[in-house]
């Protein structure tokens, strides 16, 4: 039971902190309900294949899907952009649906993460050296978004 607070604790304070980089007026809100509920059932669907999971491999996978998901989601803001010209607000909002977009992926990843160091007994120390690692990935790759709203606003 330790185990599953621990879990959620990391997980909400991962999102926390990747809302918080995220920018925009617009605000997800997760109860704690909900929170717990997607964490237990995160800590308890484990399975065979899992055992070889590292965090190496980890922000392996990660990273790619955030590298793949990043200059997609870049080109549909471009294209979304058009349509909200001159609305700096609007184009504030769909730069920031997209870079939460983003996001969602880097906090999946830290949950595999926080889940195999409940699972390890590993230290908060090794957990959090390697969340940041996939958070730097997920900032350098919400960098081509925040790019793409620059330069959609001329600033």
């Amino acid at each position: 039971m330790k185990h599953k607070i621990l879990a959620v604790l990391l997980s909400a304070a991962l999102m926390l902190s990747l809302a918080a980089c995220g920018g925009g007026s617009e605000t997800k809100e997760t109860t704690k309900s909900e929170t717990t509920t997607a964490a237990a059932a995160s800590v308890e669907d484990t399975t065979v294949e899992e055992a070889a999971v590292t965090y190496e491999s980890i922000l392996s996978d990660y990273s790619a899907k955030l590298k793949e998901a990043a200059p997609k989601l870049a080109d549909e803001f471009k294209k979304e952009a058009e349509a909200k010209s001159g609305d700096i607000n609007a184009l504030a909002e769909l730069s920031t649906a997209k870079t939460e977009k983003l996001a969602e992926i880097s906090v999946e990843g830290t949950e595999k993460m926080a889940e195999l160091k409940l699972k390890n007994g590993d230290s908060d120390e090794v957990y959090q050296d390697w969340a940041a690692k996939l958070n730097d990935v997920y900032t350098e790759q919400a960098k081509l978004i925040t790019d793409a709203y620059t330069a959609a606003t001329g600033k």
